[in-house]
């Protein structure tokens, strides 16, 4: 049988590798999210160019914002770590959420205007929504671990 010291050994260090993969999965996809919207705030500037889709089907990309925003708070909310590992998790994932939501909301009013009828202004609307509220969740846990 294996002993639960060396199973922690291999799984500890498992959930580590993994929290920094799906960090690194979510920047991606926000940093490619963030690039196709500023590339629309660049290259459409007459009425007669089309802007770039991130998908086809804004369900599905309603799912994957949403999937990623529910994974996300819930690693945020159950957090694994001594308590100062904790805090630089906290503060990398707030600012990360934190630019996601100021660009949402500087695309959003730069290339809807504040209109968002559109589809993809609708995902942007969404997608800052999203980042505030975990944006916000990482801010009341910090102000708890405080207390």
């Amino acid at each position: 049988m294996v002993s639960t010291s060396v199973l922690k050994k291999l799984v500890v260090p498992m959930v580590y590798v993994a929290e920094w993969i799906l960090f690194f999965y979510v920047f991606l996809c926000i940093g490619a999210f963030n690039l196709v919207n500023f590339t629309n705030v660049i290259a459409v500037d007459m009425a007669w160019e089309e802007p770039t889709n991130l998908t086809t089907s804004f369900v599905n990309s309603l799912l994957r914002v949403l999937g990623i925003g529910l994974i996300c708070f819930l690693y945020i909310k159950f957090l694994a770590g001594n308590r100062a590992y904790k805090r630089f998790k906290e503060v990398v994932w707030g600012v990360l959420f934190a630019i996601n939501t100021v660009s949402c909301v500087i695309c959003g009013s730069i290339v809807y205007g504040f209109n968002f009828i559109h589809a993809d202004g609708m995902l942007l609307l969404i997608t800052a929504f999203v980042s505030a509220l975990l944006t916000i969740q990482i801010i009341m846990k910090q102000d708890f671990e405080v207390r």
